[in-house]
């Protein structure tokens, strides 16, 4: 009877140092497998989605991130898919896991490079990150085109592309004549421009820092050129993404093997009481020719964007 109650004593002290040793390591796996079971499971993708991996993020399926890289590609997997949130899980063994989350969703130049790689649909305007102390993070994300903006701009580009674009024309032509209709029925919104260089708060009545600009309104800055051609050469099913400097955004394509620049802004040059012009001078054109005519709008970063550069 003794050794019996002895040995269910010990067998005790070692379930309880076992229990305080592994408290967290515990507590994590209930969390990690009951709790937030379904919260971390990948959703289906919507119909906007691009299955590219680029040497700066790439599409994931795992949750539960070990590194700072793995974190972005989770940003990006969640834009990428066009989820309106995501919850993924920060383990033990990633001890800045929560911190690091938390520096990305508050880094803009981080999440900017990121959508640049999403489907102009699936673009965000806002993004919300709730970090919990079990290392629980819900990324919300609020975008930047409604389904009203999508089902209109979608009407128009189709529109567009089936009176213009027919298969007898290669991809470049294609593309050149999209980039000729945009020229020639949008002007540059100089008035929209100068309040985004001073950070004015006003009413964007063009809607010219995106596609409804130049499809609608006629106006345009560098975003809106920029998502309306990227809409086109999506229905192309041309590779394509956005790059951006510090104060400019344009195209770039991926044609006949290779990458090209493509910016409708700088082709579509401001002209004071002149005749609309349209140029050239940004079409299709490598990276070492973009970096030849030396105006630092187009210095962009290599590390984001080196498929750029081969």
């Amino acid at each position: 009877m003794k050794t019996r109650n002895l040995i269910t004593t010990l067998f005790l002290l070692v379930t309880l140092l076992f229990l305080y040793v592994y408290s967290q390591d515990i507590m994590q796996f209930v969390l990690k497998n009951v709790v937030y079971r379904d919260e971390v499971l990948d959703k289906e993708a919507n119909e906007y989605y691009k299955e590219y991996d680029y040497n700066y993020v790439q599409i994931t399926d795992n949750f539960y991130p070990k590194n700072r890289q793995d974190i972005k590609n989770i940003f990006y997997t969640a834009l990428n898919k066009g989820f309106e949130d995501i919850t993924f899980y920060c383990t033990k063994a990633y001890e800045n896991c929560d911190e690091e989350a938390n520096d990305i969703a508050l880094d803009e130049d981080i999440l900017s490079y990121v959508n640049n790689f999403v489907s102009t649909y699936n673009s965000y305007n806002k993004i919300y990150v709730n970090i919990n102390s079990f290392g629980r993070i819900n990324i919300g994300v609020k975008n930047i085109y409604n389904k009203e903006d999508i089902s209109k701009i979608s009407a128009k580009v189709d529109e567009v592309y089936n009176s213009l674009i027919n298969d007898d024309m290669s991809d470049e032509e294609k593309i050149r004549t999209i980039h000729d209709y945009i020229i020639n029925n949008t002007v540059y919104d100089e008035e929209r421009a100068d309040e985004v260089r001073n950070n004015a708060l006003v009413d964007n009545i063009h809607s010219s820092n995106t596609a409804y600009g130049p499809l609608f309104t006629g106006k345009a800055i560098c975003g809106g050129y920029t998502d309306a051609m990227a809409l086109f050469l999506d229905k192309m099913g041309l590779q394509n993404i956005k790059v951006s400097s510090s104060n400019h955004i344009w195209n770039a394509v991926y044609i006949n093997g290779e990458w090209r620049h493509l910016d409708l802004t700088w082709d579509d040059p401001v002209v004071v009481n002149g005749p609309e012009t349209l140029t050239y001078n940004y079409f299709l054109i490598s990276s070492d020719e973009l970096k030849s005519k030396a105006d630092s709008r187009h210095d962009f970063d290599e590390d984001v964007f080196s498929e750029l550069m081969n």
